[in-house]
C-alpha cells in the first residue's frame, strides 16, 4: 500500500493554526479524505470544537491532556495513530502540534516502527503571529526550533502590525535560512497536499503519481562533526535523497543550516543554540539503520 503524506502544523500558541486548518479544510475536503489530529495541553479540546464548526468532510482524531510526545503518551499515540489511519484510510493526514511541541520529536514518531510503514513526512509548516512574535518570552526557543525545522513559515495577521514585516522575515532567515517564507492574513495561502519536497524536483513523473514511494527518517544525536566530514557523509547520502535538510553542530564550534537535493548540497553558519544535531532526510533508496550507520561511524 503506498504511504501517506504527514503534514506538520506548527506555531505558537494563538498564532492561527487552527484558521490555517480550516482554509486547507475548505481548498481540499471535498477533494481528498482529510485525517486531522489536534494535539492540545487542555483536558477539553476547544479546537476540536471549533474545527467541527465549520462543517467540512474530515475526520479528526483528538489528543489532549498534554502533548503526546512526552515519553508517558508516546505509546498511546502510535496506537491511537494507527488506529485512526486504518478505520479511516485517509488520504492526507495533518497534525496541529501543539503551540510548546518540538516538531523534530514528531518526525522521529512516525519516521521509525511501524507508523513508518503507513506515513512519510511530506511537509513542516510554522505559524508566526506577526503581531506578537518578539513577545513569546521564556518561550523563544521551543519557537525558533519550530521555526528550524519548518519547510515553509507563515508569518500570519500582517494586518495588524504597523509598517512591513520585512524585518520579522529577515530574522526568521537567521533561524531558518532554506525555509520558503510566506505573508498572510487570516492564513488565507494555499496548501499543497501530497509531498511538495518531491514534487520540487520530480515535476513530471511523480505529479502523475498519486501518492509516491518515499520514506522520512530522522537523526537526532549530541554529537559534534567536522565540517569536513559532513560534507563528505552529505556528498555520499545526498544523491540518493530526494532532500536532506536540518542543523548540525560542529566540532570547530558553531551550528550549520543543512539543505540538499541530490548532488546540492547547501550547509550556512548559523547562530548556534542547545539542540542537538538534527537532520530529516526523504528518499526511497536507503533505510534509518544504514544512515544511522554512517552517521555514527563519523
Amino acid at each position: 500500500m503506498a504511504k501517506i503524506p504527514f503534514h506538520i502544523i506548527s506555531g505558537f500558541l494563538g498564532s492561527g493554526k487552527t484558521t490555517f486548518l480550516k482554509q486547507i479544510l475548505e481548498q481540499t475536503a471535498s477533494k481528498q479524505k482529510v485525517g486531522i489530529i489536534q494535539n492540545e495541553f487542555a483536558p477539553a479540546n476547544i479546537d476540536g470544537a471549533e474545527l467541527k464548526k465549520s462543517g467540512d468532510d474530515f475526520e479528526l482524531l483528538e489528543i489532549n491532556n498534554g502533548s503526546v510526545f512526552c515519553v508517558c503518551l508516546l505509546g498511546n499515540f502510535i496506537r491511537s495513530l494507527e488506529k485512526f489511519i486504518d478505520e479511516h484510510q485517509p488520504d492526507v493526514v495533518i497534525i496541529e502540534a501543539s503551540g510548546l511541541s518540538d516538531t523534530t520529536s514528531i518526525s522521529e514518531v512516525i519516521s521509525a516502527g511501524s507508523l513508518s510503514e503507513k506515513i512519510f513526512l511530506a511537509s513542516n509548516w510554522c505559524i508566526v503571529d506577526a503581531q506578537n512574535f518578539a513577545k513569546v518570552g521564556l518561550m523563544k526557543q521551543r519557537v525558533n526550533h519550530q521555526l528550524r525545522m519548518a519547510d515553509v513559515v507563515v508569518i500570519n495577521k500582517t494586518d495588524l502590525v504597523k509598517g512591513s514585516a520585512d524585518e520579522m522575515e529577515q530574522e526568521i532567515k537567521k533561524i531558518n535560512p532554506f525555509a520558503e517564507i510566506k505573508h498572510s492574513t487570516f492564513c488565507n495561502i494555499d496548501f499543497e497536499i501530497g509531498n511538495p519536497a518531491v514534487d520540487k524536483f520530480y515535476f513530471g513523473d511523480v505529479k502523475a503519481m498519486p501518492r509516491p514511494e518515499v520514506n522520512s527518517m530522522v537523526i537526532k544525536s549530541s554529537k559534534k562533526i567536522r565540517r569536513e566530514n559532513l560534507q563528505i557523509f552529505l556528498d555520499e547520502w545526498a544523491p540518493k535523497s530526494y532532500r536532506i535538510k536540518g542543523y548540525a553542530n560542529l566540532k570547530e564550534g558553531g551550528t550549520v543550516a543543512v539543505q540538499c537535493s541530490f548532488n546540492d548540497v547547501k550547509l550556512i553558519d548559523v547562530e548556534d543554540s542547545f539542540h542537538p544535531t538534527e537532520l530529516i532526510a526523504l528518499t526511497k533508496e536507503f533505510t534509518l539503520r544504514e544512515w544511522n550507520r554512517a552517521f555514527k561511524a563519523l
